[in-house]
């Protein structure tokens, strides 16, 4: 069921409730009022009356009691008055039998008391009123009983009329009031948040646009200047929430853009880093390959020029020396080529704030970081000064530091990468220290004897070819700086880098 309609059920529940308790109390206030006035009447009624027959009955003029009572009979036919004497006989005659036995007897009763007696019956809805004085002469003697009996149909009519307009007003409060407080719950409630679960679905599917605060599709229509109001302009609740999930939206749509943007640098430097590494590992090999084969071809060639210069040889042999000398020279090329190819680019020296860099490649390794439930923070120093150095290269140094301590740390672990003035140059700032130090699995002392060496690696299942930690030496060295790691099982390691503030090979430019 909805919010909207549980409200209308309520609030229309609420309010039928206090209704008809306000036209209960109403009508029980109304029956008491009718029935003291009814009381009141009878007794004046029955007062006069009673001075008036007991005159009479001293004076023994009982055709004139008889006149009187048949004259009141006929002004209100729904009174009977009747007298008793003392020995029970009525007159002018005795109460008929269209009466209720059970009044007949409450009637009988009170005509032996001797006292005013008035009664209702019966007593929860009555339909008569019983109103008993004794009569007495000048000596206090009992001369009989004066009886009223009045029929109330002036008085049930009365409250009739209030329980039918009791009835009619509860059905027109629910006839009026559940359609008004349906539209209420619609326009405040069912509609905002209607939009609301719209808008979920919207993200859901990847749409961050704001919503429409104006309903559309509702059986209960409104004017747009009026539902702008009633969407816009209030200021409860439930229209802070609307505008707070706009502005939610907004933000997770700048915040799933930048993701995007991230996602995209994180995926091209990457791949350049593949590439460089791809580049790195051919030039290894091309090194090799032409230190390895370049004295033999270098024989090969000697050989065969050596045969092209000596006269008189066949002609088959001038032949095939030539060959070998073509296809010589052909091999040395190749291996040039890939020199070429593959060697390093010269490092491009600028005069940066290290914190730069550094922070760019962190953001990039956050998602990761967070995905490995690794806590990855970033400590730095405010006030180093610029340093000259390659911003590139120090990418690639933090890139490959951190990865390798991404792959030792478990979840729950850290990383913590510090930008520090060196101890030992604290005083002059003439060097700036770089640390990476994680809580991982740590590295044996046999593993750190060849941690730099190229090729050596110890993640050859993860496809790890151990050349990212001799690329950030070769890196280091051409800083004319220095590395160091430390580390120990089970303990973590440090790598320490200690990069000077003014490159000993460049000028101040």
């Amino acid at each position: 069921m909805r919010i909207s309609t549980k409200l209308t059920l309520s609030l229309t529940s609420i309010g039928l409730l206090i209704f008809i308790g306000y036209g209960l109390y109403h009508l029980s206030i109304e029956k008491r009022d009718l029935a003291r006035n009814i009381s009141l009447q009878t007794k004046l009624l029955g007062k006069s009356l009673q001075i008036a027959v007991e005159n009479a009955m001293r004076d023994k003029q009982l055709t004139d009691i008889t006149e009187l009572l048949q004259g009141l009979e006929q002004i209100e036919p729904a009174l009977k008055v009747r007298i008793y004497d003392e020995n029970g006989k009525a007159f002018p005659d005795a109460i008929g039998n269209s009466y209720a036995s059970d009044f007949q007897e409450r009637l009988h009763a009170a005509l032996k008391d001797d006292q005013d007696d008035q009664f209702f019956y019966p007593e929860e809805d009555p339909e008569y009123i019983t109103l008993l004085l004794p009569l007495q002469n000048a000596q206090g003697e009992r001369l009989g009983v004066l009886v009223f009996v009045r029929v109330l149909h002036e008085m049930r009519r009365d409250l009739d009329v209030t329980r039918r307009n009791l009835a009619t007003s509860t059905i027109a409060f629910i006839v009026i009031a559940a359609p008004l407080c349906t539209l209420i719950c619609l326009i405040y409630i069912g509609w905002p948040l209607q939009r609301l679960s719209d808008g979920m679905k919207q993200i859901r599917d990847g749409n961050f646009s704001p919503l429409p605060l104006i309903p559309k599709g509702h059986k209960f229509r409104l004017s747009r200047q009026a539902a702008q109001l009633s969407f816009i302009n209030h200021q409860d609740e439930i229209g802070v929430l609307l505008k707070t999930f706009n502005i939610m939206a907004a933000e997770l749509a700048n915040a799933r853009q930048k993701l995007k943007e991230e996602a995209q640098s994180r995926r091209q430097v990457q791949a350049a880093l593949q590439e460089a590494d791809k580049l790195i590992t051919i030039g290894q090999l091309s090194a090799g390959l032409a230190h390895e084969i370049g004295s033999p071809l270098q024989i090969l060639k000697g050989r065969a020029d050596y045969l092209l210069l000596c006269a008189g040889q066949p002609e088959e042999i001038i032949r095939h020396a030539r060959i070998l000398a073509s296809q010589t020279e052909r091999i040395t090329r190749i291996v040039q080529q890939l020199l070429e190819f593959t060697r390093r680019r010269p490092p491009h020296f600028t005069r940066i704030d290290l914190r730069e860099p550094v922070n760019a490649v962190l953001n990039l390794l956050k998602y990761e970081a967070h995905k490995k439930q690794v806590e990855l923070s970033y400590e730095a120093v405010t006030d180093l000064p610029p340093i000259l150095t390659d911003s590139d290269g120090i990418q690639q140094i933090i890139l490959n530091l951190v990865t390798n301590a991404l792959a030792a740390t478990g979840a729950g672990g850290r990383i913590v990468v510090a930008v520090e003035p060196c101890p030992a140059h604290s005083k002059t700032a003439e060097a700036i220290q770089l640390t990476v130090r994680d809580d991982g699995c740590g590295m044996s002392e046999e593993t750190l004897k060849h941690l730099f060496d190229p090729f050596f690696t110890t993640r050859q299942e993860q496809g790890g070819v151990g050349l990212g930690l001799a690329v950030a030496r070769s890196i280091v060295t051409a800083h004319h700086g220095s590395i160091k790691a430390e580390s120990a099982l089970g303990q973590g390691s440090t790598f320490t880098i200690i990069l000077p503030v003014e490159n000993p090979g460049h000028g101040l430019g």
